[in-house]
C-alpha cells in the first residue's frame, strides 16, 4: 500500500503571550484567556483573528465581567449570561433557545394555568375518559383514554400520568384548549392560530381528509382553510356524545368558519355538503359571541357587535326560534317576536335548546323543553323564543338527555330549572323542576356552575367568590368529594375540603355513571376526583378517588 507524507505537523507551547518576541509559525500563546496559533514567521503583532493569528481555543476568563455569572456557547462563539435575580430559574427562551433566567414556578411546567376552555365558556364538558390542562408555561398536558389519538401524543396507548403534547420547536405555546366527547380536540396558540388533533371522522379537523390526526396538526397554515392568515379566538365546542361531528371557530376579524359533519345544514354553507376543510360562512360578519349545539343533529348559534342573534342547522326540537322545526342550512338573524328590537349579547346552548340573553339581563329560550329545561313553568316545547328570566349574568345548559340548567344572575345568585334525579336540580324532593327556582347558598356569591352526567346520573358543583365549591347530587363514583359514595341531596351537600387553599376554577368530564372533576387552587396546584376508570384520573391504578387528589405534574 502506498504512503502519503503529511510533513511535520507540530504545534509549540509558547506560554504567556509575550510582546516583545517574535512567534514562529505553529507557536500556540495565551492572551486574555484564550489559546491563540501564530500563522506566520517572526510574528510580533498582538494576538487577533486575521493574517497573523487565528483562534485556538476560546477561554472564559474575559467573558464574564461580574462574579457569578454563567458562560455558554451563544452559537458564533462563548459568551456570558448575567446574574439573575433571588428566586429565578435557568430555563431554555423558545424562540432563540439560548439561556435564560427566569420565575421559578416555570422550571419544569409544575403548575397549572388554566383549564378546557369549553366550561370556561359555561357548556358542559363531556370527554370520555380523558382530560388536560394548560400549564403555566404554556404546554398542554393531557392524560387518560387514547382512542383515536385523543390524547395527541402520536399512539393510542392510555396516559396514566398528564402527558406534554409534542408541538413543534419554536412553538409559541398554548392560548385556548378545547377537547370534545369522541377525541376532536384542538387548541388556539398565542399567535391565534388553530391546531386540531384526534379523531376526524367527517374531516372536521380541516385537514383535508378523514383520517384521524396523531399529533397536533396546525390547520391555520393550510392555505385551503379559510381561517388561513386569519386570528382565530374562539371554538365552539359542541356537546354531547352522538357522533357526527362539525367545528366551528371564530376570528378576530368577526368571521365565522365551518368544517366536517353537514347533514342538516349546520355548517351554514346553504347545502348538507360534508367540508374536509374550513370554509367561511356566509352572510355573517362582526361577530362576536359563538355557540354549538349537539353532535349528530347539531346546531350553531352567533352573536353580531350589533347584537343581533343568528342560528342554523338542525330544527327539529324548535331550537333555532324560527317559529317551526324546520332545518336551516344558512345562518338567519332571528329578531322577530320577543327579540324584536332587542341588543343581545350572549347566546348558549343545552341539548335540544337555545337560551339567549340581552343587554337588560333578560334571558330567552327556545327548544325542547324536557323537564322543563327552559324554566318557562311548561313541559311545552317552544319553536320561536319565549321571554323567561331578568338580571341574568350566565347560563350552564344541559348537554345531553335528562337535562338540568342553572342560572347565576347579577347579584351572585344560583338558580336552577330541569331534571331532579339524584336531587342534582337542588329540589329536596327530586323533583323535576319547570320554573327557575333559587338556591339559598346564604350570602355566598357564585361565579361558576358546572354539573354533569348522562342517562340521569347529575350531579352539580358551585364555585364561590371566596374560593369555597359545594357540590351534590349523584355519588356512585365518589365525584363529591366527601369520602364516600352517597347521593347528598342539597340539603345536605358537601363543601369541597381543600386543605385552606383557594379553588379559582372547576371542571367536570366523563359521562353517564362515570364522573370526574378538577380544581384549580390558587397556587397552581390541580386536584382531581371521582372515576378513575382507563386513566380519566392521572394515577396509575384506575382507582376512584372519593377525596380531592393532587395530580403530579
Amino acid at each position: 500500500m502506498a504512503s502519503i507524507s503529511l510533513g511535520k505537523i507540530a504545534f509549540k507551547w509558547r506560554g504567556a503571550y509575550d510582546a516583545g518576541t517574535a512567534y514562529a509559525a505553529q507557536d500556540v500563546v495565551s492572551y486574555n484567556g484564550d489559546s491563540w496559533v501564530c500563522k506566520t514567521a517572526a510574528t510580533a503583532q498582538t494576538p487577533a483573528a486575521g493574517t497573523y493569528w487565528d483562534l485556538f481555543a476560546q477561554g472564559s476568563a474575559n467573558i464574564g465581567a461580574n462574579a457569578g455569572e454563567l458562560i455558554y456557547n451563544d452559537g458564533t462563539g462563548l459568551a456570558a449570561l448575567p446574574v439573575g435575580e433571588a428566586g429565578q430559574v435557568l430555563q431554555i427562551d423558545k424562540l432563540t433557545l439560548l439561556p435564560v433566567w427566569g420565575p421559578a414556578d416555570v422550571r419544569s411546567a409544575t403548575r397549572v394555568k388554566a383549564l378546557p376552555e369549553s366550561t370556561r365558556y359555561n357548556q358542559q364538558t363531556l370527554t370520555y375518559r380523558h382530560n388536560g390542562v394548560i400549564m403555566n408555561d404554556n404546554s398542554v398536558r393531557m392524560w387518560g383514554d387514547n382512542a383515536d389519538y385523543r390524547l395527541g401524543d402520536g399512539t393510542t396507548n392510555d396516559r396514566s400520568y398528564p402527558t406534554r403534547l409534542p408541538f413543534p420547536p419554536n412553538f409559541p405555546g398554548v392560548d385556548k384548549l378545547f377537547l370534545g366527547y369522541y377525541g376532536q380536540q384542538a387548541v388556539i396558540d398565542l399567535d391565534g392560530k388553530l391546531w386540531t388533533w384526534g379523531y376526524n371522522g367527517y374531516g372536521q379537523l380541516g385537514t383535508g381528509n378523514t383520517t384521524a390526526q396523531r399529533v397536533p396538526y396546525c390547520a391555520s397554515n393550510n392555505e385551503l382553510n379559510s381561517i388561513n392568515t386569519k386570528t382565530v379566538t374562539h371554538v365552539a365546542t359542541q356537546c354531547g356524545q352522538e357522533g357526527y361531528q362539525s367545528m366551528l371557530v371564530l376570528c378576530a376579524d368577526g368571521t365565522v368558519h365551518t368544517a366536517g359533519y353537514n347533514g342538516y345544514g349546520q355548517l351554514g354553507q346553504g347545502d348538507t355538503s360534508q367540508r374536509n376543510y374550513f370554509t367561511q360562512v356566509p352572510a355573517l360578519s362582526d361577530i362576536v359571541w359563538v355557540a354549538a349545539g349537539r353532535e349528530r343533529y347539531g346546531w350553531y348559534c352567533a352573536i353580531s357587535s350589533t347584537g343581533v342573534l343568528y342560528t342554523w342547522g338542525y330544527g327539529g326540537d324548535g331550537q333555532l326560534g324560527a317559529g317551526n322545526t324546520n332545518n336551516s342550512a344558512l345562518a338567519v338573524p332571528r329578531t322577530t317576536g320577543v327579540l324584536s328590537g332587542k341588543t343581545m349579547t350572549k347566546v348558549w346552548c343545552g341539548h335540544t335548546s337555545t337560551y339567549a340573553l340581552d343587554s337588560n339581563g333578560t334571558l330567552y329560550g327556545c327548544g325542547a323543553n324536557s323537564y322543563g329545561c327552559l324554566g318557562d313553568g311548561s313541559n311545552a316545547t317552544q319553536t320561536s323564543f319565549v321571554e323567561i328570566e331578568t338580571d341574568v349574568e350566565a347560563v350552564y345548559a344541559g348537554a345531553y338527555d335528562y337535562p338540568m340548567v342553572f342560572l347565576i344572575k347579577t347579584d351572585g345568585s344560583v338558580w336552577s330549572t330541569g331534571y331532579g334525579g339524584y336531587g342534582g336540580n337542588g329540589d329536596p324532593a327530586a323533583g323535576n323542576i319547570s320554573t327557575f327556582t333559587k338556591l339559598d347558598f346564604g350570602s355566598k356569591i357564585a361565579t361558576k356552575v358546572i354539573h354533569s352526567g348522562t342517562g340521569s346520573y347529575n350531579w352539580t358543583a358551585v364555585l364561590f367568590t371566596d374560593g369555597t365549591v359545594e357540590m351534590w347530587g349523584y355519588n356512585g363514583n365518589g365525584v363529591l368529594m366527601r369520602g364516600d359514595t352517597t347521593t347528598v341531596y342539597f340539603g345536605s351537600r358537601n363543601v369541597v375540603p381543600t386543605g385552606g387553599l383557594k379553588v379559582v376554577d372547576i371542571t367536570g368530564w366523563c359521562q353517564s355513571s362515570e364522573q370526574a372533576v378538577g380544581f384549580l387552587m390558587e397556587d397552581g396546584q390541580y386536584f382531581v376526583g371521582g372515576y378513575a376508570g382507563e386513566s380519566a384520573l392521572p394515577e396509575d391504578d384506575d382507582e376512584a378517588s372519593y377525596t380531592p387528589m393532587p395530580v403530579p405534574f
